[in-house]
């Protein structure tokens, strides 16, 4: 697993401790333990990918805060789609890292959400899930920062 500053918010703690929780010894933690309920205070920053390539990765879940950021609904579109900006491979290539090596990652980054839009810093924890053909499902949970590092869609 990326080891995670001390610095880091407390939300991404609790994704961790949750994904750690419901791995217990297994490879990983199957996708029928996945419950949105467990991080109801959490839902508008949480998003639930479903694929096992980075290719058929598409959005099965995602709160409202995307909604905003992109300016259209999320859910039901690709990865691949919603992240076109080909100077942005790093964003993918984290999606990549975590469907390959079966892993959590943790990264952060900033991101110009909108073609003309400003830049969101944001911390981010992908959480695989799935079974022994591999992964088959991503629980992400972003935290968004203003230029001050303040908190944002919290």
């Amino acid at each position: 697993m990326d080891v995670i500053p001390d610095s880091a918010c407390e939300e991404v703690f609790f994704f961790r401790d949750y994904w750690v929780a419901l791995k217990g010894d297994l490879p990983l933690p199957p996708c029928d333990r996945l419950d949105p309920l467990d991080f109801f205070n959490y839902l508008s920053r949480v998003f639930i990918l479903e694929g096992r390539s980075i290719e058929e990765l598409h959005v099965r879940l995602a709160g409202t805060v995307y909604r905003e950021l992109y300016g259209f609904e999320v859910t039901g579109k690709k990865v691949i789609d919603l992240i076109p900006f080909d100077n942005r491979r790093d964003l993918m290539d984290s999606y990549a890292q975590c469907l390959r090596n079966q892993v959590p990652i943790f990264d952060v980054n900033k991101m110009t959400w909108r073609e003309r839009g400003s830049e969101v810093f944001f911390e981010r924890i992908l959480l695989p899930f799935g079974d022994t053909r591999g992964v088959e499902r991503v629980l992400g949970f972003a935290q968004f920062f203003d230029n001050n590092g303040n908190k944002i869609f919290t």
